[in-house]
C-alpha cells in the first residue's frame, strides 16, 4: 500500500475515533447543553391545567410551539410531535415520555439518531399557588454535540407564546 494512502487512512481513522469519543463523552456528560425556562401563573385548578397540557389531540387548536401531538402522558410511551420554533421550519419528533406524574410534572425527550448528538428535553411542572391559580414552569433543554447551534432566543419565545396560549385556552373552559 502506498505511503500516502496509509497516511490518509490513518488520519481519517483518527478523525473518526475523535468524533466517536466526542459523541460518547457528550452523551455521558450531557454537555454541551443549552436550557431555557419560562414560568407563568395561570388561572385555573391544577387538574384543569393538567388536562389541557395532556390533551395532545387538542394541541393543534391552541399550542403555537407543539402544533401537533399524539400519544399518552404515560412513562415509557412515545409521543408523535410536530414542533415549530419561531422563524424555523416544523420538525417531526418521536419523543419518549420520561416522567409523567399526574397534576404535577411531564417530561419528554427526543434524540437525533444517537444519544449525545442532539437531545431535546421538554418539561412542564405545575405548582399550586392558591385555589384557582397555578404556576406553570416550562423548560426546554438541548444537549449534545449540536446543542451550541440551538437558537435559545427562539426557544424562549416559543415557551413564552405557549404560556400565553395556555392561559387563553384555560379562559375558554
Amino acid at each position: 500500500m502506498p505511503r500516502a494512502l496509509r497516511l490518509t487512512l490513518l488520519v481519517l481513522g483518527g478523525l473518526v475515533a475523535a468524533a466517536l469519543l466526542a459523541l460518547v463523552l457528550s452523551a455521558l456528560l450531557d454537555r454541551p447543553a443549552k436550557t431555557v425556562s419560562v414560568s407563568a401563573t395561570v388561572e385555573g385548578r391544577k387538574q384543569e391545567v393538567w388536562d389541557v397540557l395532556t390533551d395532545f389531540a387538542a394541541y393543534e387548536e391552541w399550542n403555537p410551539f407543539v402544533r401537533r401531538a399524539a400519544g399518552e402522558a404515560r412513562e415509557g410511551t412515545t409521543l408523535e410531535l410536530e414542533t415549530v420554533l419561531p422563524g424555523e421550519e416544523p420538525r417531526s419528533l418521536d419523543a419518549e415520555v420520561l416522567i409523567a406524574r399526574p397534576d404535577r410534572k411531564l417530561r419528554w425527550q427526543d434524540r437525533l439518531v444517537v444519544p449525545g448528538l442532539r437531545d431535546w428535553e421538554y418539561e412542564f411542572v405545575l405548582e399550586p399557588l392558591e385555589p384557582g391559580r397555578v404556576l406553570v414552569v416550562q423548560q426546554l433543554r438541548a444537549e449534545g454535540l449540536l446543542a451550541p447551534f440551538a437558537d435559545k432566543g427562539a426557544a424562549q419565545e416559543a415557551l413564552q407564546l405557549t404560556a400565553e396560549a395556555l392561559q387563553a385556552r384555560l379562559a375558554q373552559r
